[in-house]
């Protein structure tokens, strides 16, 4: 159950500074590139020591997004079944995203989450949540953002949304919004809620800037569930 702390008001007492100037904004990219690229968590973004490039016509780089956004949230599809045998829910929602690319759909990333819930409820037996949802959706677009030649098409991934992590979620609550415990239990509306406040606080480029903030965020993370009272349910 995913837990809410919203008596913490003093965001001069958390808010953090972050860099985003357009180097260091590169230099982050290029660290989530290589990171665990030998263990393959990343490898499919990889020829050698090279990420891919970024290609409309290559079905295999968006399906290749989306199962590694998958893999990312894999911990806590507990129980999911045929996700070796059976990827039509993901593919499908590759196929979508390649579509949008292409300016054959629009951005609607409710319509893809909530399409990927279904999917995975017929072709894997699971029932997904929102939360797990937009992990996957948003971490595609990540993986997508770092490819070479991704740069040409920054006006498609300016409507990106933040994907919402431990990370992520505590970078916002320092900046004196509300605290969430367990992303993976997040509704769509409290998801809306959140990347509403977000889009607030950062203006525009937030798939780029979430590159700078979870690297820096993992260093400065306080299990902050642990050490504030006035939790409630949602």
């Amino acid at each position: 159950m995913a837990i809410i702390i919203s008596n913490i008001t003093k965001k001069e007492q958390y808010a953090m500074v972050f860099n985003f100037s357009n180097s260091n904004l590169a230099n982050m990219i290029n660290i989530f590139r290589c990171k665990n690229k030998g263990d393959g968590k990343r490898g499919p973004f990889y020829n050698g020591s090279q990420p891919w490039n970024f290609d409309l016509e290559d079905e295999g780089l968006f399906r290749s997004a989306v199962w590694q956004g998958y893999l990312d949230a894999s911990r806590t599809f507990v129980k999911i079944k045929h996700t070796q045998d059976c990827r039509y829910a993901f593919n499908n929602l590759a196929s979508s995203i390649q579509k949008y690319f292409k300016d054959e759909e629009n951005f609607d990333h409710s319509k893809w989450c909530i399409a990927f819930i279904n999917d995975i409820r017929e072709y894997n037996e699971y029932e997904a949540r929102y939360g797990q949802a937009q992990k996957v959706v948003n971490m595609a677009f990540k993986y997508l953002y770092c490819c070479e030649g991704a740069d040409k098409y920054r006006d498609k991934f300016e409507y990106c949304h933040m994907p919402l992590d431990q990370f992520t979620l505590a970078w916002l609550f320092s900046e004196g919004g509300k605290f969430y415990a367990g992303w993976s239990y997040l509704k769509e509306d409290v998801y809306n809620e959140t990347q509403s406040k977000i889009k607030e606080i950062l203006g525009d480029n937030i798939i780029g800037k979430e590159f700078v903030m979870w690297e820096e965020m993992q260093k400065q993370y306080v299990d902050l569930e642990k050490n504030y009272h006035g939790q409630k349910k949602i």
